[in-house]
C-alpha cells in the first residue's frame, strides 16, 4: 500500500497519524507520544512541522531519529536491511545453521489475522517478559492486536498447529518494516532466524522492496539491548549511528526535569516491569539529555 492507505487504515485501527514532510507520518505511540515513520527517515524536521504535529495530536512529546554528527551525539542505532541479493549463503556460520534448522523445523507462513489473535498471545506475552515489561493489562491481546492487523500483515512460524513466533510487518511504498514476537519453549527451534530470513527474502529479493528495517535500539535502561542487536547484525542487518530527538510540547516542558524523572523512577520501583512508565522513563532521560 503507499502512503496515503496507509494513513487511512492508521486511522481505521484508531490511530490520529500526522502527515510529515519527505513522505513520512507521525503516528501516536504509547498513548502519550507521537513517532515518525519511516524510523529511518533522518532529515531535521522544520519547526512548523513539529508544532503541526502538536497541535493537531495534543501529544505529551513527539520523538524522531536523525544522523549523528559531532552537534547531535549518536545515543542510538538505527537497522535496516537494503541487500537486494540477500541470501543465506552470505550469511556467518552459525547464522546459516540456526536459519537452516528453523526452516527445517517450522513452517513459515502469512497468517489470517483470526489465525494470529486465536494462538500469538503466548509469544507476544513470552517477549515482554524476556525484555523486562509486564503484559499491559488494560487491554486485551486480541483487541489491540486486531487494531494493529489493520495496516500490518503477520509472518508466522509455526509447529505443527502452534503459533511458535510471529513477526508483524508494514508494508508502504517500496519500505517494510517489522517487529518480532516468539514464544520461549519454540526458541531452541530458531523461529526467529527462520523468519527474519523468510521476511528478507520474500521483501528485497521476491519483491524488490527498497529496504527493511527493524526499528530502533530501545530507550529504556534496562532492555536486553545487546543480545538483540547482535541477533540483528547477525542475521544481516546494518547497524546505523542516529540521534533520537524527543522534544516535549511546549506546555509541559516546565515538568521536564529531574523531579519529574525521579517520580517516573520511584513509580517504577513499584512496577518495575509497567511498559509506559519504563518507555517514559526513557524518554525523560533523554530529553533532559537534548534540553541539558
Amino acid at each position: 500500500m503507499q502512503m496515503n492507505e496507509y494513513c487511512e487504515r492508521l486511522k481505521a485501527g484508531g490511530c490520529k497519524p500526522v502527515g510529515g514532510s519527505e513522505n513520512t507520518v507521525w503516528v501516536s505511540h504509547e498513548r502519550f507520544s507521537m513517532v515518525r515513520q519511516p524510523a529511518f527517515a533522518l532529515h531535521v524536521p522544520h519547526a512548523e512541522e513539529i508544532k503541526k504535529v502538536f497541535r493537531l495530536s495534543h501529544a505529551a512529546m513527539v520523538a524522531f531519529a536523525v544522523k549523528a554528527s559531532s552537534v547531535n551525539v549518536a545515543n542510538s542505532s538505527l537497522y535496516i536491511c537494503s541487500d537486494p541479493e540477500y541470501s543465506l549463503k552470505k550469511l556467518g556460520k552459525g547464522a546459516r545453521y540456526d536459519t537452516s534448522r528453523g526452516l527445517n523445523e517450522l513452517e513459515i507462513k502469512f497468517l489470517k489475522q483470526s489465525e494470529l489473535l486465536r494462538s500469538g498471545k503466548q509469544a507476544y506475552g513470552d517477549t515482554l517478559t524476556r525484555t523486562g515489561l509486564s503484559v499491559d493489562s488494560r487491554e486485551p491481546f486480541e483487541v489491540s492486536f486486531a487494531r494493529l492487523c489493520n495496516y500490518s500483515r503477520c509472518l508466522g512460524a509455526l509447529k505443527g498447529d502452534r503459533l511458535a513466533a510471529f513477526l508483524l510487518v508494514t508494508e508502504v511504498g517500496e519500505w517494510a518494516s517489522i517487529a518480532g514476537y516468539s514464544a520461549d519453549e519454540f526458541l531452541p527451534l530458531r523461529p526467529n532466524n527462520a523468519l527474519i530470513f523468510y521476511a528478507l527474502r520474500h521483501y528485497l529479493v521476491e519483491r524488490k522492496f527498497r529496504v527493511v528495517s527493524y526499528g530502533l535500539s530501545s530507550i529504556q535502561a534496562n532492555s536486553k539491548a545487546e543480545g538483540l542487536h547482535k541477533f540483528k547484525l547477525k542475521m544481516g542487518f546494518e547497524c546505523i549511528s542516529v540521534h533520537r530527538v524527543f522534544t516535549v510540547n511546549p506546555l509541559l516542558r516546565p515538568f521536564v526535569n529531574k523531579a519529574s524523572w525521579a517520580f517516573v523512577n520511584g513509580m517504577l520501583k513499584m512496577a518495575p516491569g509497567h511498559p509506559i512508565l519504563k518507555k517514559a522513563e526513557g524518554a525523560l532521560r533523554m530529553a533532559l539529555q537534548s534540553y541539558a
